[in-house]
């Protein structure tokens, strides 16, 4: 976590000077911090955009599994039908706050106050330590940035949750409910070394028809 409202984090900001809503110097280069709502990191970079601050929400990429739908087994009109998942899922790699609830901003200009930022849809309040502002070094987020690119430049099956030698069960296939060992991973196919009818075999699946045992 990049910081949070105890003493652990103090050390990852620098602190404001003072609390005064009018920002100095632009060529401080400081950035401050905002804590959004739930979920509303997006919404608070964009309203915060939109009047006129620069932003950096850092986005982590992630490999993450559907969540299994389901289909009734019948005509779906009796509501106490058996349902089954929903065969085909595939993993997605999607990119999420690397940091959930916090964006950076700043004013675009030295007569550009803060205030605006405090009520700006989305952000719950602006971080600070005490009565002072928290600030973020550039250096601080360039590191970010660095390690932000590092991360979104990989492959799905760089970050896949998927590794080689694990223990697995299929699902939504026709041999669902049978396990096997992870023998590679590959960006959309996972291949599982498996026992079929007394006989080793190499069977090739999608990643949301895998589970671990």
């Amino acid at each position: 976590m990049l910081c949070t409202q105890d003493k652990s984090s103090v050390e990852m900001l620098d602190t404001a000077s003072s609390a005064e809503t009018t920002v100095g110097q632009e060529s401080d280069g400081v950035w401050y911090v905002a804590y959004t709502k739930p979920r509303h990191e997006r919404i608070a970079e964009t309203n915060l955009n939109r009047q006129a601050f620069q932003t950096y929400l850092p986005l982590f990429k992630t490999f993450k599994m559907p969540a299994s739908k389901v289909r009734n087994q019948n005509d779906g009109s009796n509501t106490g039908s058996a349902q089954t998942p929903e065969p085909g899922l595939k993993a997605l790699t999607s990119y999420e706050p690397m940091f959930p609830r916090y964006l950076f901003f700043r004013p675009s200009s030295s007569k550009q106050s803060i205030a605006a930022a405090r009520s700006s849809r989305g952000v719950s309040h602006v971080v600070s330590f005490g009565s002072e502002l928290a600030q973020a070094s550039p250096h601080l987020l360039q590191a970010i940035r660095e390690m932000e690119n590092r991360r979104n430049s990989l492959e799905p099956n760089a970050i896949s949750p998927f590794r080689t030698g694990a223990h697995v069960r299929l699902r939504d296939n026709p041999l669902a409910g049978m396990e096997g060992v992870i023998h590679a991973v590959g960006a959309k196919r996972v291949l599982l070394l498996m026992e079929v009818l007394g006989q080793r075999k190499l069977v090739k699946v999608k990643p949301g028809q895998v589970e671990f045992v």
